[in-house]
């Protein structure tokens, strides 16, 4: 009778906070704003990350900022400052399913991105500053930036590098702290507390303000704060014998969460924890047995990590079990000892290397990475609803139609019967994506490239496989300039590449650079090409002579798709488009991909009047130093629907039953 009551209570304590919840996330997206202000303002410095040429601070006040200084500072944790500063832009990348900058910073609760131009330090803040003492404990081993990971949840000193290879080889979750932490930590330091005390209410107090102190330490990180709370549920119900059904604490716990933090809808590591956990619980898996969660874990997360990362290496099955004994027998427990040991500091940067190493192998090896299109979020929620029926029910055939939807997945591009033409964001640069219907054939034409931007390649990379690409039939670089083709190495390193075409004219020191590349790998290239087949349609290269300058010695590329007529212009520039108009009879052009980024040295008002565009795309970088598109250029295209990268991102064009559908992604 006791118990029923109990678990009535909870049950209705649920309902409550559930209330509360849904009430709470949506106030906080009612009230949260990024804002664009400059100004001055007065904060404490909650977190402080020097880089090698900026110092990255957090900064606590009426609103939370991320602010950049770039001067030399003695700035630490904790102090109260008045400070100056410019608003930076927050963008976007304006490429389709990548990285959504915009919703990372509303996921951590932040307001404004600044660049602090002055600033004063008026007094130190205690709390924050015993923090600060423990981090510059910790950056001081040479290990620092796994003890970091490890003991604090902050991955924001590994490399950007490393950690997407972690992602690729299904492992990023290892890295995160987890309820198999939890139960290690504090199953030692409850026998620890034990040994020392003797009386059990001393331990469990000593454990509570571990607890808390670790939570404050690491930010409150959600993961940390859901195994921590259920871990004294569990105790809680084994303490006093009320053996409620561990779900009870798992919905109390999710709920908590959300009420104190609503902002956690948009982290994709709350997804991560809570599905996981959820299928952990339901399926009564003793943590204790590494391998079989490791495994258990890896089938779990393969769904979400497709989801968001849109493939996944077959080989991760096999390595995330290796890599769960070297992380929690080894490097977890080794991070502690690292704090106050030089020598183990020095065995865990070792042991840490090569676990970056092994990584960085496996995930060069493509052979076994699978590449799935982008899912919806209505496939993703059929897959876990199949599982969790399977977990309940323990109906097998349930796992056969589970196979079966990946396999569709993994081959549904080959059903589409659609051709897709894409236009890329990659601002002061050009790149255009054709995949035709049935995904036959892909071509890219140009690459991108910006020696600033660090996230290009990433970005690139990640939407590729978003749509489905793993194998490029044709790389065509219209010339060689470095905003045209970049990025073409690291294409060619990452996806399998059939061929590649350069244009007409010497080959400067990139191009160079590219074909040691693919003599390595064996991959064919040509030069000055007049056509190409592409599925049952040709490209059309539009060779005229051979000029004094690179721009004008562009590939200029025609095609027709599905009677929509495209022109592909590169850099080429009005000598090239008139002797275009001389050699070739061409008219009535539906997509023109404007040459070099809208230049007053290109789309000649003649050469504009004569192909008639419908549509034509500007590839420019917002706010860029030539001043592109210039106005003439715009006139000249007046009577065409213009898109531009700088305001409406990249730009899609699809082609259904003969019929034009566009979609652009702003930034």
């Amino acid at each position: 009778m006791k118990r029923s009551k109990i678990i009535l209570l909870f049950k209705f304590l649920v309902l409550i906070l559930f209330l509360v919840s849904i009430i709470r996330i949506i106030l906080f997206n009612i009230n949260y704003k990024l804002y664009k202000n400059n100004g001055n303002n007065y904060g404490v410095i909650t977190n402080i990350n020097k880089k090698d040429n900026y110092t990255l601070i957090n900064i606590k006040s009426d609103i939370n900022y991320k602010a950049y200084l770039y001067s030399n500072n003695n700035l630490d944790f904790g102090d109260n400052i008045y400070f100056e500063y410019t608003n930076k832009i927050v963008e976007n990348s304006g490429i389709f399913n990548t990285f959504n900058y915009k919703e990372y910073l509303k996921s951590k609760d932040i307001n404004q991105i600044i660049t602090i131009n002055k600033y004063k330090v008026i007094k130190n803040n205690k709390f924050y500053k015993y923090k600060g003492l423990i981090y510059k404990k910790i950056l001081n081993k040479k290990s620092n930036k796994y003890i970091f990971t490890f003991l604090c949840g902050d991955k924001s000193y590994l490399d950007n590098d490393i950690k997407k290879t972690y992602i690729n080889n299904g492992v990023s979750h290892l890295l995160c702290i987890s309820g198999f932490h939890v139960v290690f930590l504090f199953s030692n330091l409850k026998k620890l507390f034990k040994f020392i005390l003797r009386k059990e209410i001393l331990v469990v107090l000593l454990l509570i303000m571990f607890s808390i102190l670790y939570l404050i330490l690491t930010n409150f990180m959600i993961a940390l704060f859901r195994a921590i709370i259920m871990y004294f549920f569990n105790y809680i119900n084994k303490r006093f014998n009320i053996n409620i059904n561990n779900l009870y604490y798992y919905f109390l716990t999710l709920l908590i969460s959300l009420i104190l933090w609503p902002n956690i809808l948009y982290d994709i590591s709350f997804y991560y924890t809570y599905i996981l956990s959820f299928f952990l619980i339901i399926n009564k898996y003793n943590l204790n047995n590494v391998f079989k969660v490791s495994i258990y874990t890896f089938v779990i997360s393969m769904p979400l990590t497709l989801y968001f990362n849109y493939n996944i290496n077959l080989l991760s099955f096999l390595h995330s079990t290796l890599s769960s004994f070297i992380v929690c027998y080894m490097l977890y427990p080794f991070s502690f000892i690292a704090i106050i040991s030089n020598k183990m500091d020095l065995i865990l940067y070792k042991m840490s290397y090569l676990f970056e190493l092994i990584n960085i192998k496996i995930d060069k090896i493509t052979h076994f990475k699978v590449v799935i299109p982008k899912i919806s979020i209505i496939i993703l929620i059929i897959i876990y609803l199949l599982y969790f029926i399977y977990v309940i029910k323990l109906h097998k055939r349930l796992i056969y139609i589970n196979i079966l939807l990946f396999i569709y997945l993994i081959f549904s591009k080959y059903l589409d019967p659609n051709n897709y033409i894409y236009f890329i964001n990659v601002k002061q640069g050009d790149m255009s994506l054709i995949i035709s219907k049935y995904h036959k054939n892909v071509s890219i034409i140009d690459t991108g490239g910006i020696v600033s931007d660090t996230y290009l390649k990433y970005n690139i990379k990640t939407f590729l496989y978003s749509v489905g690409v793993n194998k490029i039939n044709n790389l065509i670089i219209t010339h060689g300039d470095y905003d045209h083709m970049g990025e073409a190495i690291n294409l060619v390193n990452n996806f399998k590449v059939e061929k590649v075409i350069f244009n007409c004219g010497e080959l400067n020191k990139l191009e160079l650079d590219l074909i040691g590349v693919l003599n390595k790998k064996r991959i064919p290239y040509y030069s000055c090409i007049k056509e190409l087949n592409i599925d049952d349609n040709k490209l059309y290269f539009l060779q005229t002579k051979e000029y004094d300058n690179e721009n004008n010695n562009s590939n200029v590329v025609y095609t027709e798709i599905d009677g929509y007529k495209f022109m592909f212009m590169g850099d080429a520039g009005v000598d090239k488009e008139k002797d275009i108009l001389e050699k070739y009879n061409i008219s009535n052009i539906d997509i023109l991909k404007v040459g070099h980024h809208g230049s007053k040295t290109s789309s000649g008002e003649n050469f504009i009047n004569r192909i008639n565009p419908k549509y034509s795309i500007i590839s420019v970088g917002k706010n860029n130093r030539y001043g592109h598109p210039n106005k003439e250029v715009l006139n000249n295209l007046e009577k065409s629907k213009i898109f531009r990268t700088d305001l409406d991102g990249s730009t899609m064009f699809k082609i259904e039953n003969r019929k034009l559908e566009i979609e652009t992604c702003s930034s």
